[in-house]
C-alpha cells in the first residue's frame, strides 16, 4: 500500500509549510503530492527529504510559462493512473503543449484526477473516473473554506480517499473507490 499526501494552494505560506513538514514527521507517508500556487513553496519539503511530486499553479509566473516545467502530468502508483493538475479545465495561462483537463475527462484518460485552484475540497466519482481536490493549505484566504489536505491509501485494487482538516487532523470526509467497479462499462 502506498499513502500520499496531496496539498495545493499555499500561496507562500511558511506556517502551512512549516506544520506539513511536523505532519510528516509524525504520520508515514510515502510521497508528497503539491499542486501548485506556489510551486517553490513545496521545496522546503524535499530539502527535508521527502518524496516529492509537484506541478506548478496559474499564480507560479516564472514556472507556469515555462516549457521546461511540466504544468500537467500523469503518475501511476499502484497500476492507477493519476493526472495531476493545478486547474480542472484549460486555463487561459496555460502552453500550448500543456494536456488538457477536458479531454481527460472525455476520454476517460485517468483513474485518479487531483486538481486544486478552487480552495474547495472535494471527492466524488464521475464517469469511472475519482475526482479529488484537496483544498488549500493558505492560512491567510480560506474563500469560506477551512485549510485541508488529502491521503490517498493506495493498493492494487482499492483507493481510500480523505479530506484532512488541518487545524485538528479530522477526517472531514472520506470515500473508498474499488478498481473493479470504476471501469465498469459506462451505460449509455
Amino acid at each position: 500500500m502506498t499513502k500520499i499526501m496531496v496539498i495545493s494552494d499555499t500561496h507562500d505560506d511558511p506556517v502551512s509549510m512549516n506544520w506539513t513538514l511536523n505532519y510528516l514527521e509524525t504520520e508515514k507517508i510515502d510521497t508528497v503530492i503539491h499542486l501548485g500556487d506556489y510551486y517553490d513553496d513545496a521545496s522546503i519539503l524535499e530539502e527535508h527529504g521527502h518524496d516529492l511530486i509537484r506541478v506548478p499553479g496559474t499564480w507560479d509566473t516564472c514556472y507556469y510559462p515555462d516549457p521546461n516545467i511540466v504544468n500537467r502530468k500523469f503518475i501511476d502508483v499502484e497500476g492507477w493512473k493519476i493526472f495531476l493538475t493545478h486547474t480542472p479545465e484549460s486555463h487561459y495561462n496555460d502552453l500550448p503543449s500543456d494536456i488538457k483537463p477536458e479531454s481527460i475527462i472525455v476520454e476517460r484518460d485517468a483513474d485518479i484526477f487531483l486538481y486544486g485552484h478552487t480552495h474547495i475540497a472535494k471527492i466524488e466519482e464521475r464517469k469511472g473516473m475519482v475526482f479529488i481536490n484537496p483544498g488549500h493549505m493558505y492560512n491567510y484566504e480560506d474563500r469560506g473554506c477551512p485549510m485541508t489536505f488529502s491521503i490517498l491509501e493506495i493498493d492494487e485494487e482499492k483507493v481510500n480517499a480523505s479530506i484532512v482538516r488541518q487545524k485538528d487532523n479530522k477526517r472531514c470526509l472520506q470515500e473508498d473507490f474499488d478498481r473493479a467497479l470504476l471501469r465498469m462499462p459506462m451505460c449509455i
